[in-house]
């Protein structure tokens, strides 16, 4: 998994790409958390993501619930069908909020 951050209207976009795996976490997890601490809102992109596992789904529970208890907004975006399918089967799909571009995550 690699993870690169920009700055783009003022919120936090954290892009990943590859696999969120049990290994790649934590990593994920701290990069998360630190952008909720520093920005109102932070967009994740998923659009590069190959597969993810439920530790992945774990940490975006736990970044949700940060981001709800700093009073900040934290957007998915950029989700493939596999990785909806997953968010779908694990029932989680209805509790984040989810858009299909960046440009609707940062409008948000």
């Amino acid at each position: 998994m690699n993870v690169s951050l920009r700055i783009q209207d003022s919120a936090r976009v954290v892009d990943i790409t590859g696999e969120v795996d049990l290994k790649g976490s934590p990593v994920l997890r701290k990069t998360l958390f630190d952008a909720l601490r520093e920005f109102k809102k932070v967009a994740l992109n998923l659009s590069g993501i190959r597969y993810i596992d439920s530790s992945g789904i774990a940490v975006m529970i736990e970044a949700l619930r940060e981001s709800q208890r700093l009073d900040r907004r934290f957007v998915l975006f950029g989700m493939n069908p596999a990785v909806y399918d997953v968010f779908k089967l694990t029932h989680v799909i209805r509790i984040f909020q989810v858009t299909e571009t960046e440009e609707q995550a940062l409008e948000a």
